[in-house]
């Protein structure tokens, strides 16, 4: 019983299968039908008429019969076979032949395909055939009209060409030729063909209406300009030599037969309209003699520099001379009064030594310019030189007589600063002697002797010879900041004087009735005899203050009228 279930499941299972491949394939089939149909009702109705609308003669009428029969062809005998293939397709998937079904259906599509690119072929040619006759409608009247201008430029023109006008001619006459031919093929209706002569002779006269262009301007410039060029330059060559420059290095004569054997060259070629890349090589020649022109000039332009500028430069030297005798001079004077160092003194020599070279240099341009043995403008470049030397040692003089007259300056300077910090000592001295002070402390005695020795240290020093002034202001340096240090320390020293006196005596009136306070003034009073005033205004003023808060300010307002009455005597 098993085995029949299991039996009855496979031929289940073997039907539905078979069910659902025989409906694939009947969709195939619908599909394949379509597409049959959809080729059966194209129509090249439209595109044959268009071909009508030509000659139908030659290759117009060949074409078209070619195609009238490729398309029965595909009506009559391939899209009928496609219909009984069809139906053997669904025959052999009734019958369960699957594969011979699938195969065959699988021809079906290779069959409507090469039917549907034979569709597509035939609308293309017909396509390239209408229009191939339009564009030999519209173009030819345009390639005409170049021809016949082309034609008259040439007659008109005929001793511009030079040898090449044969060969244009000729040119010329194989392009009428083959319009003629053009026009024989298009009549006999074999418009692809004529189509393809045009297409050739229009590139054919376009480059034959460019070489009629350009060749009068190519062999002007090889037969005229050029050749009158390179002639003025060899003249403007043998001139300048006969004159006495020397040209040696411009190498014109090599230069210009290079030149001369280049248009021979290209005249042949242009002869056999072989045009390409002449222009651009002319314009290189062009370019050559446009430097040999420059190079000349260039010479004419040294000459006069050189000729003008020489007599200037040895008026200049000697001038640079003259000034160094001076500044010789004036450095010998100098060094009685002043210490200069080696450094200073080396530059006189090196400037000595430069301005020595600077006249060799020029006495060797001198020799140059006798000798006739060189290009003037090498000689110009050798003036400039030299000149620029000339300028940088003239700075580097002005430099070091900047120096001489400086050192003198800073003398001055020096005693100027000098008598100042002697005015600030006898300030300090005058206050001193009129604030009526007990005695000076010991810190000051020796603080005021520092700065009196330093400012005799800088009066011997500026009174030696020779003069070192790198000493003396080191020196004076020392004495103008004892010098002002000594007047500030006079300053302080008076007013702690002046408070001390002034705190003692506002508290005076307090000591019978404060016994701390009348200790704390006596301790500072003991101090003051000793001149130690600093110490004793502090201790004063801490006193006073602990019995009267606020009396330190009011003392002060009356020492600054002191100290101001103090400065005015």
């Amino acid at each position: 019983m098993e085995v029949v279930i299991g039996l009855l499941a496979v031929l289940v299972l073997f039907f539905a299968a078979g069910y659902f491949i025989r409906k694939n394939i009947y969709r195939e089939v619908d599909r394949l039908e379509a597409r049959k149909i959809e080729i059966m009702n194209r129509s090249l109705a439209d595109e044959m008429a268009r071909v009508k609308e030509l000659k139908m003669t030659g290759q117009a009428e060949e074409l078209f019969e070619k195609w009238r029969q490729e398309w029965d062809e595909i009506i009559t005998s391939q899209l009928p076979e496609v219909e009984e293939l069809l139906f053997d397709a669904e025959d052999h998937a009734d019958k369960y032949r699957f594969k011979k079904s699938k195969e065959v259906l699988k021809h079906i599509e290779r069959m409507l395909d090469a039917a549907e690119q034979n569709i597509e072929q035939i609308i293309e040619e017909i396509y390239e055939l209408v229009t191939s006759e339009e564009r030999n409608s519209s173009e030819i009247e345009e390639v005409r009209e170049k021809f016949k201008k082309a034609k008259k430029t040439l007659l008109a023109h005929s001793h511009t060409f030079g040898n090449a006008h044969a060969k244009l001619e000729t040119a010329l006459y194989e392009v009428y030729e083959a319009l003629k031919l053009f026009e024989s093929e298009t009549e006999s209706g074999n418009y692809l063909a004529a189509r393809e002569i045009l297409t050739k002779q229009t590139a054919v006269l376009e480059q034959l209406c460019a070489q009629i262009e350009v060749i009068p301007a190519l062999l002007s410039d090889c037969q005229t300009v050029i050749p009158n060029q390179l002639s003025e330059i060899k003249d403007g060559y043998e001139e300048m030599a006969s004159q006495g420059y020397f040209l040696g290095h411009i190498q014109i004569q090599s230069e210009t037969e290079r030149i001369s054997g280049s248009l021979s060259l290209f005249q042949e070629k242009i002869s056999l309209l072989e045009t390409e890349g002449i222009h651009e090589s002319l314009q290189e020649i062009h370019e050559s003699i446009e430097t040999m022109y420059d190079l000349l000039e260039k010479e004419v332009h040294a000459h006069h520099y050189v000729l003008a500028e020489t007599l200037k430069t040895e008026s200049a030297l000697q001038e640079l001379h003259a000034e160094k005798l001076i500044s010789k001079e004036e450095t010998d004077a100098v060094k009685l009064s002043y210490h200069l160092s080696e450094e200073e003194t080396s530059r006189l020599r090196h400037i000595d030594k430069q301005i020595s070279s600077l006249q060799k240099r020029y006495t060797h341009i001198q020799d140059k310019m006798a000798n006739e043995k060189i290009a003037y403008s090498l000689l110009k470049d050798e003036l400039i030189e030299l000149e620029k030397q000339m300028s940088d040692v003239k700075a580097e003089h002005a430099e070091y007589r900047e120096m001489l007259h400086a050192l003198r300056k800073e003398e001055l300077t020096a005693r100027e600063q000098l008598s100042e910090a002697r005015t600030l000592l006898s300030e300090a001295a005058r206050l001193v002697s009129k604030s009526n002070i007990p005695g000076l402390p010991a810190v000051y005695t020796e603080l005021l002797s520092d700065a009196k020795r330093s400012v005799s240290q800088v009066s011997e020093k500026l009174n030696e010879l020779p003069l070192d002034m790198v000493a003396v202001n080191v020196l004076l340096e020392d004495a103008v900041s004892a010098s002002a240090k000594v007047r500030e320390q006079t300053e302080d020293m008076i007013e702690q004087v002046y408070y001390v006196e002034k705190i003692i005596q506002y508290g005076n009136r307090f000591r019978s009735r404060d016994e701390n306070l009348s200790r704390e003034l006596s301790e500072a009073e003991k101090l003051f005899r000793h001149y130690e005033y600093e110490s004793s205004l502090k201790k004063a003023a801490t006193a006073i203050e602990t019995v009267e808060p606020g009396s330190f300010e009011k003392i002060g307002s009356l020492v600054e009228e002191d100290l101001e009455e103090l400065k005015n005597k």
